[in-house]
């Protein structure tokens, strides 16, 4: 999974295009997918970490990081307070730009295939974008990026690896520490592996 995330990052980057048709999308995805591996490719030695974070800073608006920890809570959601919903998907934001920050470099070589069948689900709201990144010496993992556009972009709100669920897989791990320790303990249980106290 860790060094998927930022895979998904890079594509994720790419779905931006106001009032796009799915066909429109999917070359905005080819674009911005080609941009940020561009961006990969000018690391070298000591500047990696200043070309990561140009990396992050683009790719990160094309998530929406609310509604993606919203379905990884799943019910219990809604009975988060507003600040505990806020301080989560905060916490939770800054999980997955960790997680994947530290072999993102690895990316830099990869091609991306972007698949010409989107699935447009929900009447043209829900947009599916399917991938295959391919990288030298390894399998090609399949990766399909659930959008819906807000805000003149479309947005990531689900990624799927070889038909695994993001958000699924951290719904299970969620639920159980709210189970146990309630919403406060998850969101300290994230502020502990992000770093923090």
């Amino acid at each position: 999974m860790k060094t998927t995330l930022y895979t998904a990052s890079i594509i994720a980057a790419a779905v931006g295009s106001a009032h796009a048709t799915p066909q429109q999308a999917v070359a905005q995805v080819r674009e911005n997918a080609a941009q940020v591996l561009t961006i990969l490719k000018k690391a070298n030695g000591s500047n990696d970490a200043a070309v990561r974070k140009e990396a992050e800073n683009y790719a990160l608006p094309y998530f929406d990081f609310q509604r993606m920890t919203a379905q990884a809570v799943g019910q219990p959601w809604t009975q988060a307070t507003p600040a505990q919903k806020q301080a989560l998907a905060k916490e939770f934001q800054t999980l997955l730009i960790r997680t994947y920050s530290g072999t993102m470099l690895k990316f830099k070589n990869s091609t991306v295939d972007v698949k010409n069948n989107p699935v447009v689900n929900k009447g043209g709201k829900e947009i599916v974008i399917r991938t295959e990144i391919s990288q030298s010496g390894s399998k090609p993992v399949n990766m399909d990026f659930t959008t819906y556009q807000s805000g003149g972009k479309y947005r990531v709100y689900n990624v799927a690896v070889e038909g695994a669920s993001l958000v699924t897989v951290y719904r299970n791990q969620f639920g159980e520490t709210i189970k146990n320790k309630g919403f406060d303990g998850l969101i300290q249980d994230l502020k502990t592996k992000n770093g923090g106290k």
